[in-house]
């Protein structure tokens, strides 16, 4: 078995930097079975990343995938149902912060006891 078998040829990358080391990164890619697909991964860079602005999808060499771990990730192939995916979380968030919002409110009205 060859190293190559499973590997995949990566086509586009655009990386969203969130600060320190760590970003997103969304990449076009096609695997070893030749499917395309989408793949979104949080990513960790190395020193030998190129320089990106902090929060703002920066278009990357291709070739800089080596330069960063691709920490969790998950593929997208176009019969994926990525729009019922998308509107979950977007849904799940929404919660998320209007809990957020009401444990601040809360905390601002407890007086502190002595």
């Amino acid at each position: 078995m060859s190293d190559n078998q499973y590997k995949s040829e990566y086509q586009t990358l655009s990386f969203y930097s969130i600060g320190g080391k760590w970003g997103y990164a969304i990449m076009r890619l096609m695997d070893s079975s030749k499917v395309m697909k989408v793949r979104l991964a949080k990513c960790k860079k190395n020193d030998d990343f190129p320089q990106s602005k902090k929060y703002e999808w920066t278009d990357i060499p291709v070739e800089h995938v080596a330069n960063f771990s691709q920490v969790q990730k998950i593929n997208f192939k176009p019969t994926d149902n990525f729009q019922n995916l998308a509107d979950m979380i977007i849904k799940e968030l929404a919660v998320v912060q209007e809990l957020n919002e009401a444990q601040e409110g809360k905390e601002k009205t407890e007086e502190p006891t002595e």
